[in-house]
């Protein structure tokens, strides 16, 4: 009996190690995103901007005569995304995801007749043990931020800021605009990126060309860019379609897989159709506003309040949940 009681007081010491090692890890962790992000910022800004002024000093005069028509189509062109790129990089940066209200749930039952947390449908509770608040739907705790942040997907470095209900739109465009700005980079940088390294393998060598140091630094950081971006658009796009935020992904997959160890077919009800839950996150001003006005810049809310959302009942008719 004294062996056993030994070897459990030693694995409660080595459980208890772990659980302290990976919380002082966590919490790490989330220090530095939280005073690192700046830093990821001006990172960000300086390589777009390099990459910018790489275009104009020394790819644009190649691709068409000076003051011409074709130059000026280029220069629109360039200027046109540009101008998207950073509109909704900052509007990220600079806009709050959104959070609870401060009387939201005061009279929601939080705990049902066991003295048990109430949750919704998706597993998620219905009260933030860190805020000690009553959450809507959807709703997470950042531990970065420290708060609670409606329709939460992410905690991104590279905006230092929570990726939520309201600037959920303008992060996705960012990506969106920046992955066609380096697919129009690399297409009209390719021919002198090749022809400078062409003539860097004749002999005897020729003069250098100008420029070609950042020519080619501007090349490899667009397609990096571009691949690695493409990656993480295509998931993106994939989270819109299906209505689901990146949390709600690792938690859906879990319940699907209980749900087929039960036989029962699993449904995300905030699942209301493909144009539906793109409309949700991508149309402004109102649910009813034309898709061809998705993409575009613009500095008005999303439509909602971040508390309720769509769902299809049994019937298929739409109705706002909770």
């Amino acid at each position: 009996f004294g062996t056993m009681a030994r070897n459990v007081g030693w694995k409660r010491c080595i459980v208890t190690t772990i659980d302290t090692w990976v919380f002082s890890t966590l919490k790490f962790f989330d220090f530095f995103l939280r005073w690192a992000g700046p830093v990821f910022v001006v990172i960000a800004v300086v390589l777009i901007s390099g990459v910018i002024w790489t275009w104009f000093n020394y790819v644009l005069p190649t691709l068409a005569e000076p003051k011409s028509f074709l130059q000026l189509v280029h220069i629109m062109i360039a200027n046109f995304l540009i101008f998207n790129v950073f509109f909704n990089y900052f509007m990220t940066l600079f806009t709050r995801p959104g959070n609870p209200p401060e009387d939201y749930g005061m009279t929601c039952d939080v705990e049902n007749g066991r003295g048990e947390e109430t949750k919704y449908w998706d597993g998620f509770g219905r009260f933030c043990k860190k805020c000690r608040k009553p959450k809507p739907p959807r709703t997470h705790h950042c531990s970065v931020c420290g708060k609670c942040v409606l329709k939460m997907d992410h905690h991104c470095p590279w905006v230092s800021n929570c990726v939520g209900f309201r600037n959920y739109r303008t992060f996705f465009l960012f990506m969106f605009w920046l992955w066609l700005g380096c697919i129009y980079v690399l297409g009209t940088t390719a021919l002198p990126f090749f022809r400078s390294i062409r003539m860097s393998h004749t002999w005897p060598p020729p003069p250098p060309v100008e420029g070609a140091t950042a020519l080619t630094f501007s090349f490899v950081l667009a397609a990096s860019i571009c691949l690695a971006l493409g990656m993480l658009m295509s998931w993106h796009v994939y989270l819109i379609l299906s209505s689901q935020t990146t949390i709600e992904w690792y938690n859906n997959r879990m319940r699907a897989a209980e749900a087929r160890k039960m036989g029962v077919r699993w449904r995300n009800e905030w699942d209301v159709g493909y144009y539906h839950n793109a409309a949700s996150v991508l149309s402004v001003g109102g649910p009813n506003t034309h898709w061809i006005w998705w993409l575009l810049p613009s500095t008005l809310p999303p439509h909602g309040d971040g508390t309720t959302f769509l769902t299809r009942g049994p019937g298929g008719a739409l109705s706002h949940h909770p």
